[in-house]
């Protein structure tokens, strides 16, 4: 049965009258009329009696109405819906975080976003990095943000979006406060505390290494709130990529060093074509972090 058949069915048993059916779903007669025979040759009988001056149901005409009629409802709902998802009236933008990443970098994109599309719903979850690459690939997400740089071979495609920075958390008496930043340095032989996620530890400790310095880890923290809890109860120093407010008590100073910043893009899968909520996100991301021209001189 195809929807036409189902829609041309539906117009006859309200108007009982082929001329009128025909004229209400902009068909001819001919056209509805042979429609119609070829859905009773498919379910094995006539639908209409056709009198002189008279149609009405046959007994196999009401048995199948109620059916035909919700076929026809389903595929207006559906039809409704796509244009709501086309329109992002009834969308829903999946946004896969890598863990440990801050939402800062983005928080200018998202409010825009939500500005100019209020009926979208947006969905954000983190993950691993190497979790959310897999979910991305098998069209779990359209789109990820991962702490990478564009490679040169693979099968995503990534748009640099900026670097986040390390920052050191320390309670507000502790000699570091009263920096306006720390240089790498400072932190050798300090008891340092990483935020879930810190993508920054090995590369801290390598370039310590370097100048024939040590770094002292003491404890990865499962989340940024647990790592300000144990720098208030004084375990360490915390080192992170949070951007955000600290607890009373608590102050973060950046730190100085050359390469210890965590690049972060965002992934989409080459060759698929976005989604018209991914495709207004990416269009905001990528203008928010393009490049500006610099003005002409005068």
């Amino acid at each position: 049965m195809e929807i036409q058949q189902a829609r041309y069915f539906a117009a006859l048993c309200e108007t009982l009258n082929f001329t009128r059916a025909a004229e209400r779903c902009n068909v001819t007669q001919p056209s509805l009329t042979r429609a119609i025979r070829l859905l009773e040759d498919e379910l094995g009988g006539p639908l209409f009696n056709r009198e002189r001056n008279r149609t009405h149901l046959t007994e196999l005409g009401r048995l199948v109405e109620r059916h035909v009629r919700e076929v026809v409802s389903q595929a207006q709902s559906a039809r409704a819906q796509a244009r709501a998802f086309l329109q992002l009236r009834r969308a829903r933008l999946r946004l896969g975080v890598t863990r440990g990443l801050p939402l800062s970098p983005l928080e200018a994109v998202l409010r825009r976003y939500a500005a100019a599309h209020p009926e979208t719903e947006l969905e954000i979850r983190d993950g691993p990095a190497g979790e959310l690459r897999e979910a991305l690939r098998e069209g779990a997400f359209e789109v990820v943000v991962l702490p990478l740089r564009p490679p040169d071979v693979d099968d995503l495609h990534y748009h640099a979006l900026g670097e986040h920075r390390l920052r050191l958390v320390v309670p507000a008496d502790h000699p570091l406060a009263a920096r306006e930043a720390v240089p790498l340095a400072e932190l050798a032989g300090l008891p340092l505390l990483c935020g879930a996620g810190c993508g920054f530890w090995e590369e801290a400790e390598r370039q310590l290494a370097e100048r024939g310095l040590e770094v002292r880890p003491r404890a990865v923290a499962g989340s940024e709130a647990w790592l300000h809890e144990l720098v208030a109860a004084g375990m360490g120093v915390g080192l992170g990529a949070g951007t955000g407010p600290l607890p009373e008590g608590l102050v973060g100073r950046p730190v100085e060093a050359p390469a210890v910043g965590r690049p972060v893009s965002l992934a989409t899968k080459r060759g698929r074509l976005y989604s018209p909520p991914v495709k207004a996100f990416v269009d905001l991301a990528l203008q928010r972090y393009r490049p500006q021209p610099a003005a002409d001189a005068a």
